[in-house]
């Protein structure tokens, strides 16, 4: 599936036009090393928290251990400011080398090269912010953005497996990513179908009293905001500082901080955040068939936005799961 959501590409090949088949990494030949030292180490823990990976600050330790076998090396650093966790970690074979860095628990670069074609790419992840990936071949190079993982994986999902899939799967021991999208997805269907979410317009109204003349009208704001959960990240994400006074930065700085779950996620709480975020449904679309594109499109009109692309009957693929068991 290659949707894209604020896919930015250079002057060069777009993935439908991207490298032979020949130059794209495989990390699935007998004989190639999964990065598991960090599923045994005991100095970190990840966790995936709405959509982006970070470090449990409680659970770690300061240390370095690594280990080296025929054609495989890994290291990993931890260290620690004020009790938060930063991490260096790296995996190398003949095949492939790979970084990962973390910085106060929750900034995230991953780097993965391919030896034998010169493929790299780099993923980043803000504290706060776009999750971007690069990818760089020897004639040709991509990039795309999203609000969480999900969205790029699903920009690339082959490539991004071949590159960070048994890493991250290992990050969140054993829990794969391509699962858990395949998951949320059918729990987004079942959160729309439900419905009860707010609208577009009624979560802009709370934001626009956050400015509100009285103490009264904007902590009502707030408190409503607060109530409504999740669901209203999208919103909050798409403003500029530069439409907000600051009482409403402060106010809306308050409320990401209280909707920030310390919960691993769940297929039924990334189906709230990402319900009522339209490009995450455009990077979907192609796996849903036509019924649950409707349905799709039908909760989309009710929070406020336009409806899907549409695409023909020949791209729709039905879901790994039958509709009725989502009822």
């Amino acid at each position: 599936m290659l949707a894209v959501i604020g896919l930015s590409i250079t002057d060069v090949e777009s993935f439908a036009q991207r490298q032979p088949a020949g130059e794209r990494l495989s990390l699935t030949r007998s004989g190639s090393f999964d990065p598991c030292f960090l599923s045994t180490t005991e100095l970190v823990r990840f966790q995936f928290i709405q959509g982006r990976l970070c470090l449990n600050c409680p659970q770690h330790r300061k240390g370095t251990q690594s280990r080296d076998e025929p054609g495989l090396h890994e290291s990993i650093a931890v260290t620690s400011e004020q009790g938060i966790p930063s991490l260096h970690y790296v995996f190398q074979t003949a095949e492939q080398h790979l970084t990962l860095n973390v910085q106060h628990a929750g900034k995230v670069r991953l780097e993965s090269q391919c030896l034998q074609t010169g493929e790299r790419v780099i993923l980043e992840q803000p504290a706060i912010g776009m999750v971007r990936c690069f990818r760089t071949g020897s004639r040709w190079s991509d990039q795309f953005e999203g609000s969480t993982l999900l969205h790029v994986r699903q920009q690339d999902p082959d490539g991004f497996d071949q590159h960070f899939g048994p890493l991250i799967s290992c990050l969140l021991r054993g829990r794969s990513l391509s699962a858990i999208t395949r998951e949320t997805s059918l729990a987004m269907l079942a959160q729309a179908r439900r419905g009860g979410t707010p609208t577009c317009v009624q979560i802009e109204s709370m934001i626009d009293l956050l400015s509100a003349p009285t103490v009264a009208q904007r902590s009502h704001a707030h408190r409503q905001l607060l109530k409504w959960g999740t669901p209203v990240i999208p919103v909050l994400q798409a403003l500029t500082s530069d439409e907000l006074d600051a009482e409403q930065r402060a106010r809306l700085g308050d409320i990401r901080f209280r909707l920030w779950s310390c919960l691993d996620d769940t297929p039924a709480s990334l189906a709230k955040l990402l319900v009522n975020d339209k490009s995450y449904w455009e990077v979907i679309v192609h796996q849903l068939n036509e019924e649950q594109v409707r349905l799709a499109d039908r909760h989309l009109v009710h929070f406020g936005v336009s409806p899907l692309a549409p695409v023909t009957t020949a791209e729709h693929r039905v879901a790994a799961t039958p509709e009725t068991n989502l009822r």
